[in-house]
């Protein structure tokens, strides 16, 4: 039977730790939620994304790993922030 190393120093150094996570999902929310209210479109929020990301590489944890592309920036419109705000004003 075959064993294999592994190499935990590797494992622990590229997994971000959960608060990270969080963080930068807050802020891709808050970024697209910005965009969205001020009708700024996808592809220009891709370019702030990288912009912001080249910037602030090397103070910030949470601007080196936003990645809100196109796609993204779509995907946490239609299904995280339409669906919030459409419950919240049917509610009221």
């Amino acid at each position: 039977m075959k064993s294999f190393n592994i190499n935990r120093q590797l494992i622990t150094s590229t997994m971000k730790p959960n608060k990270e996570i969080k963080e930068t999902a807050a802020a891709e929310g808050a970024f697209v939620y910005h965009g969205v209210k001020h009708g700024h479109s996808y592809l220009s929020q891709q370019c702030t994304t990288n912009v912001v990301k080249t910037i602030f590489s090397s103070s910030s944890a949470i601007a080196k790993s936003m990645s809100c592309g196109r796609t993204k920036c779509n995907s946490i419109a239609v299904n995280v922030l339409a669906p919030y705000f459409t419950q919240k004003v049917l509610t009221e």
